[in-house]
């Protein structure tokens, strides 16, 4: 029990060490760390602003410890952070390669749970990339009412298959 201690203490030293470098040498905006993983909020919409505010925190960590290397796990194009490990992002895999493209990354949000039917399932996904989209405030508003109305009158008119509602676990 004592080792179990010393890793979770250690472990958690690390973490507020990293998150000390992060704003207050560097001036970064934290909005996550938890256990093993760290999040900025870089302020840039430029990938490559964005990498090089990583490579630097990465640089300023991984010189003080002999045994532990930190390395940029991802970059996000958008995050929406719920609450401890809960959230959605939209993700940007291989960076700087002919394969670069954007996609989604849901941790811990109840929709992608299998005991949640398939509407709501599919509800949820529509919201998530309405919010994570590049669009206006106010046209995120205008599609989710519109998209929320329509879904609403399918279910009074009974046009849903029954198979939408069914729970599985």
């Amino acid at each position: 029990m004592a080792i179990a201690a010393l890793i979770t203490r250690t472990g958690r030293e690390i973490l507020m060490k990293t998150k000390d470098i992060a704003e207050g040498k560097l001036g970064f905006n934290v909005v996550y760390g938890d256990t093993d993983s760290i999040m900025i909020n870089t302020g840039t919409s430029v990938l490559l602003d964005a990498l090089e505010m990583g490579k630097k925190l990465k640089q300023e960590v991984n010189v003080l410890y002999k045994c532990l290397e930190i390395e940029i796990d991802g970059v996000f194009k958008s995050l929406l952070l719920l609450k401890k490990k809960k959230y959605a992002a939209l993700k940007i895999e291989a960076w700087g390669t002919p394969d670069e493209r954007v996609t989604s990354e849901i941790k811990g949000l109840d929709m992608v749970r299998r005991d949640w039917c398939p509407l709501s399932k599919r509800i949820g996904n529509f919201v998530l990339q309405e919010i994570l989209s590049d669009k206006q405030r106010e046209d995120i508003v205008l599609s989710l009412n519109e998209y929320l109305s329509n879904i609403g009158e399918e279910m009074k008119e009974n046009r849903l298959m029954i198979n939408e509602y069914i729970i599985t676990k």
